[in-house]
């Protein structure tokens, strides 16, 4: 993992490996201030590894923060804080916790589940508050790319709930993962709905675009009625754009005949403007970005 320093703050991102266990513990004690551990965009790594930071965090009574995703040997780093938040240094459907079992070659190996006491662990560090049956569920989970996955609560209202149980299958995920009626809270995987705002949260790429393309309260971005194209076509593109990943940009013409978007892409802003411009004799505007609506017609 990538280790740095900023305030009382120590923010790991990256691959879990054997080494990030001493570094931790040396940065740790050449920086006394340091209260807090964000885990920022780590798809796990080494299962070992994971357990012992996890342990050495909840030794020195640290609070652990997601930061966009946390999966897999992550998940245990972040069930070592004493406190456990989510950030809003990412848009929410980008933040989340995801935890599933123990795999070789993505497979589950149910051996090296038993040998690590994980069902044990994981209620232990939720001061056990996880549902047993739910638990059972994700450490059974077949494929490396499956997990249960914890989102901040302000997801539900696009998603119509904020767990899911994904089996690595799904064409996205997670809208079309089950749905799960709990929550991190009650689940003992965080300790607190209050929100963490990093130092650095300012200078992230998707924090940077919400400065420059600010929302408005015209509407929900799940609002398509408010769309300012009514054709069938325009609706369409408008609902695919919903579904797409970040970061996105949606234009409109003026005339509200036409609609164009692109995403995964940080130039999304600009192609989507580009392409509309191409097809429309009407100049055209961005309409939403990301997940705001940023324009009022």
């Amino acid at each position: 993992m990538t280790h740095a320093v900023l305030d009382s703050a120590l923010v790991l991102s990256g691959e879990v490996v054997y080494r990030d266990l001493e570094r931790a513990k040396k940065t740790l004690d050449a920086n006394k201030n340091i209260t807090h551990v964000v885990l920022r965009n780590s798809m796990g790594g080494n299962s070992w590894t994971g357990y012992r930071m996890g342990e050495l965090f909840r030794e020195r009574g640290l609070t652990t923060v997601v930061s966009g995703h946390c999966v897999s040997a992550c998940s245990r780093l972040f069930l070592g804080g004493t406190q456990r938040f989510f950030s809003d240094d990412f848009p929410a459907s980008l933040t989340y916790v995801g935890f599933h079992g123990h795999y070789d070659f993505g497979k589950l190996n149910l051996e090296a589940v038993r040998k690590n006491d994980q069902a044990a662990w994981t209620r232990r560090f939720t001061e056990n508050k996880v549902d047993p049956a739910l638990l059972d569920r994700w450490i059974n989970i077949e494929r490396r790319a499956g997990d249960v996955r914890f989102y901040p609560g302000s997801v539900a209202r696009r998603w119509k709930a904020q767990t899911f149980l994904c089996q690595g299958i799904e064409a996205r995920r997670p809208d079309l993962c089950e749905k799960l009626a709990t929550d991190a809270l009650k689940e003992g995987i965080i300790t607190s709905k209050d929100i963490y705002s990093s130092a650095d949260a300012a200078s992230l790429p998707l924090k940077l675009r919400e400065k420059t393309y600010p929302t408005t309260s015209y509407a929900s971005l799940d609002d398509i009625a408010k769309l300012p194209a009514k054709s069938a076509n325009a609706k369409r593109d408008y609902q695919e754009f919903l579904n797409a990943p970040l970061p996105r940009a949606l234009a409109v013409s003026r005339d509200a005949r036409t609609v164009a978007w692109s995403a995964y892409n940080a130039r999304s802003a600009e192609l989507a403007l580009e392409a509309c411009n191409r097809k429309s004799t009407s100049p055209c505007r961005l309409y939403a970005v990301d997940e705001r609506i940023v324009h009022v017609p």
